[in-house]
């Protein structure tokens, strides 16, 4: 009897768990012609299930063994929009989606070839490049249609610098420690693994992968069962910083035996850019295996990298300009019939990881992964001691200059000539040997590099539960650790055998713990110095799902530290260069909340707010760090308040979104370099301001309607007024501060500089975007955009803004100078840059042979080859004094730094997969 209860005691459970387990099916099919589609990716998530299935040669997929709960389904391939849908399985025995309508979308087959490349994301001006290429896969109308069409003329989402995106890799934060900004560099080239993110977010939105910042979240789950099966195979044609790239990709998805491996490789390179005088060489690589256990366990390790070597261009005044034209490069010169370019940027950083994954029970799961970066970033420059500048652009070089010293109109006019015959337009590296050679073994001049060689070690864990059938909870923490070795290498000494290892201009040394010290090639020089960082957070957010009302509640608190040690003493800092800084702490929190009202199944409003307080970057904190570890006063925590408030509409052909933002920050810090030449001071100087605060207030339209089955059509506005709010604090830290004996601060304080209501520098302010696309059933499109920029200014050098600029010499009396209304409106006057407009053209064909897919496709940007597009630029620090600044040849000498477009470019890729 005993037995039998058992038995049917087993019996009935058996029954019950069954019962409780649902299959979920569906047809993937083309809403167009009605035809099912092969080798999709179907994902479901929800509670611990996280899968995925393929969809077969008619289309189907299936998901088994599915406990009840509310569930994330996803279908997205090559060609097709992605489709995302919520359905509910409640116990019954087999869920049946029917026929799932994909709209097909040739865009999608290589996502990210289209705006940005390489030279966009990580120039030198790094805070300049646009954060566009991250949005091309969101499933926000606004956010995608501005990346594909203005994201390639650096058109900037809300006007917000890039440090404002958080990168995610399996959970880890790859922004750097030292600006805030990931280096995109580490990933380039791996498209088939970055092609969609598993997360991505826009503006302050909610993520359930960390807290977030300003610019939206965007999380890579870098498993090779959610990426596509198969084989995979591109080459690509452009005349950008690249001219060519192939790509190849082998997954063989999740076997039977559980185990999953994927492999991807890719290389760009070029002899010459579009820019004089610049090439690329990078290759990437990415390792992916994976096990799944169980239905609970599963373990992912990754490793990816991008060994990259290429050279940049120079931003240019409007004078250089005029001259040579908008590809003209002063970073390069002849050698031995080859170009070669001062100017060499080597990165080679990579990432390993292993994540682990744990379906708890069918309503919780624990992310987990533990990380470790290691590598090099380097810059070349020339340098040089006791030595005339070499650079070709040296300003005693320009017409100009020739000008505002009183020469006559005919050396005015031979100094022209010269440039434009390009006698004395570029590097002159025969000369710099010859200076070596007949300098008894000291080198005049050489080509070194800035080093920052970082090692980061990070931990991170997410919890995700479902308190009950309506209340989502994630608790993540994370905890960081980077060490960062910095110096300058010796590279090249052009002819000599060592070089000094003192300042061209103060003749200190820069280390006199080894005063007969002196460098050759592959050794330090200049500067030695590490930055610690050590960084812990902990984010915590619940979502409550109602019938009309979603509000989801954020809050994170994280605590940062910093210190340095100066592996050298400096001459002229010796208290304070050498040996461990104190250690600066900064505690840090934020609160965030987003309101969805569902009006209907297609009409929602939505409100997002967020209030965060935010620690400096390294940078920041020690604004001169390569000579000293003093910091300036009034080092805080930035303050961050953002709000936007949207109207949604998602219905089945016209998809559209109004917005209005608003985004106010509080006691940031900004730093530049430079030279000013000022009434008291012509000194080169580091600039820190402190107590600065922005105000970004605009709007954003969108609208997406597929008119006709065939024919879609697109318009995207984004209105922006971005305005420095706060008169920062103004200080300069040079060498010449210093006084005898190291006595006193390397800083002096210039009191307010006065910015407020000036324009952020930040790229167009207004950007307007109206576009059609023909997608023809037999699978070709041809599509064509009209694109206008507007509202760019001249990012403004504070200086000029401060009572300093209007005050004599001390030798003078030191008192303000009588000015000139008229002369002081051109001399503060923030210069706007002129709207344009850009025609883009997109065009393509996918094929299906048999198992096979293969896909042409070319894209070309700035079609009526517009070459007055200034895409930013910034006024140089070296006008100093009002007196000379009236001067019209001086204004031109000491012009604004700018960047600009590229004119036309094209972009055409051909893939073949299987």
């Amino acid at each position: 009897m005993n037995k039998l209860l058992l038995s049917l005691s087993v019996f009935a459970a058996t029954v019950a768990m069954a019962q409780a387990q649902t299959k979920v099916t569906g047809v993937a099919k083309n809403a167009a012609t009605g035809e099912e589609v092969y080798n999709l990716t179907v994902r479901l998530d929800g509670g611990a299930v996280s899968d995925a299935a393929i969809t077969d040669r008619i289309g189907y997929f299936q998901f088994v063994d599915i406990p009840d709960g509310t569930y994330k389904l996803q279908v997205y391939g090559v060609g097709y929009d992605p489709y995302e849908k919520e359905i509910t399985v409640t116990g019954q025995k087999e869920l049946d989606l029917g026929d799932i309508k994909l709209t097909f979308n040739p865009n999608t087959a290589e996502v990210g070839i289209i705006t940005l490349t390489d030279d966009e994301l990580s120039d030198d001006e790094s805070s300049t490049a646009s954060n566009s290429g991250l949005l091309q896969s969101s499933r926000d109308v606004f956010a995608r249609v501005s990346a594909y069409e203005l994201g390639s003329y650096w058109f900037k989402p809300r006007g917000l610098d890039n440090k404002y995106n958080d990168v995610l890799f399996n959970g880890v934060r790859m922004n750097k420690m030292d600006n805030g900004r990931a280096t995109f560099n580490n990933w380039g080239g791996l498209n088939d693994v970055t092609r969609r993110p598993d997360e991505l977010t826009y503006g302050i939105e909610p993520s359930n992968y960390a807290f977030g910042d300003l610019g939206g979240v965007t999380n890579f789950d870098t498993r090779p069962s959610t990426m596509r099966k198969g084989v995979s195979l591109a080459y690509s044609s452009t005349n950008r910083s690249y001219r060519n790239r192939v790509m190849a990709t082998y997954n063989t998805g999740l076997m039977d035996n559980g185990w999953a491996f994927m492999v991807s490789g890719s290389r760009r390179w070029a002899e010459e850019g579009i820019i004089e005088g610049t090439f690329y060489d990078a290759y990437a690589y990415y390792l992916g295996v994976e096990k799944k256990f169980n239905e609970k366990h599963t373990l992912n390790f990754t490793s990816f990298g991008a060994p990259t070597r290429r050279s940049t261009g120079s931003p240019n005044t409007q004078e250089v300009v005029d001259m040579m034209g908008i590809y003209y490069n002063s970073y390069w010169g002849w050698q031995d019939g080859e170009k070669r370019n001062e100017r060499v940027k080597k990165t080679f950083e990579p990432i390993n990881m292993l994540t682990h994954h744990w379906n708890i029970n069918n309503k919780s799961k624990l992310t987990t992964t533990v990380s470790y970066q290691f590598g090099k970033e380097s810059s070349s420059r020339l340098d040089w001691f006791a030595g005339n500048n070499p650079s070709p652009v040296y300003y005693r070089n320009l017409p100009s200059y020739f000008a505002y010293s009183g020469a006559s109109q005919s050396a005015i006019n031979n100094q022209t000539e010269l440039w434009r015959s390009g006698q004395i337009s570029q590097i002159d590296w025969t000369s710099l040997y010859e200076a070596n050679i007949n300098n008894a073994g000291r080198s005049v001049y050489w080509l070194t590099a800035d080093v920052n060689e970082d090692k980061t070690a990070t931990a991170y864990t997410n919890f995700q539960t479902e308190l009950a059938p309506n209340i989502d909870l994630t608790i993540a923490a994370s905890y960081q650790n980077t060490k960062s070795q910095l110096y300058r290498e010796i590279q090249d000494l052009l002819g000599g055998q060592y070089v000094e290892n003192k300042d061209n201009f103060t003749h200190a040394r820069f280390n006199i713990l080894d005063p007969d010290y002196q460098p050759t090639k592959g050794q330090r020089q200049g500067y030695n110095y590490e930055i610690n960082r050590d960084y812990a957070d902990l984010f915590a957010q619940s979502k409550i799902k109602g019938k009309f009302l979603d509000v989801t509640i954020g809050m994170k608190a994280a605590l940062t530290k910093f210190y340095r040690d100066g592996k050298w003493m400096h001459e002229s800092y010796q208290t304070t260069s050498y040996g461990k800084s104190k250690t600066y702490d900064f505690l840090d929190f934020g609160v965030k909340s987003n309101f969805l009202v569902k009006l209907d199944g297609r009409n929602f409003i939505q409100a997002n707010v967020m209030y965060q307080t935010e620690a400096p970057t390294s940078d920041e904190i020690f604004p001169n760090a390569r000579v000293t570890n003093v910091t300036v006063d009034g080092v805080k925590s930035a303050k961050i308040f953002s709000s936007d408030l949207s109207y949604i509409l998602r219905a089945p052909r016209i998809k559209a979104r109004a917005t209005a933002f608003y985004t106010r920050t509080k006691d940031e810090i900004e730093k530049a370099f430079g030279y000013i030449d000022g009434a008291n001071d012509q000194v080169f100087v580091t600039e820190v301001m402190t107590g600065v605060g922005k105000e970004y207030l605009g709007t954003e339209l969108a609208i997406e309607a597929q008119v006709l089955p065939v024919l879609t059509l697109s318009a995207v506005a984004s209105i922006g007024q971005y305005l420095y709010k706060d008169n920062p604090n103004y200080n300069l830290y040079s060498d010449d501060y210093v006084k005898p004996g190291n006595i006193g601060v390397p800083y002096q304080n210039f009191g307010t500089a006065y910015l407020h209501n000036y324009k952020v520098g930040s790229g167009p302010q207004s950007g307007f975007s109206l576009s059609a696309e023909y997608r023809d059933p037999k699978f070709w499109w041809i599509g064509a955009s009209g694109n206008l920029l507007a509202n760019n200014y001249i990012d403004p050098a504070a200086y000029r803004r401060t009572v300093n600029f209007f005050t004599k010499s001390e030798a003078e009396g030191g008192e303000l100078l009588d000015v000139n209304n008229e002369d002081l409106k051109k001399i503060l006057k923030q210069e706007k840059l002129s709207n344009e407009i850009m025609l883009n053209i997109n065009m393509g064909k996918t094929f299906r042979i048999g198992k096979y897919s293969a896909g042409i496709s070319g894209t070309i940007n700035n079609v009526l080859n517009n070459k007055n597009y200034v895409t930013g630029g910034f006024e140089q620090l070296r006008i100093g004094n009002y007196e000379k600044a009236i001067d019209t040849n001086y204004r031109t000498l000491f012009g604004p730094k700018m960047f600009y477009g590229m004119g036309t470019t094209y972009f055409a890729n051909i893939y073949f997969r299987f």
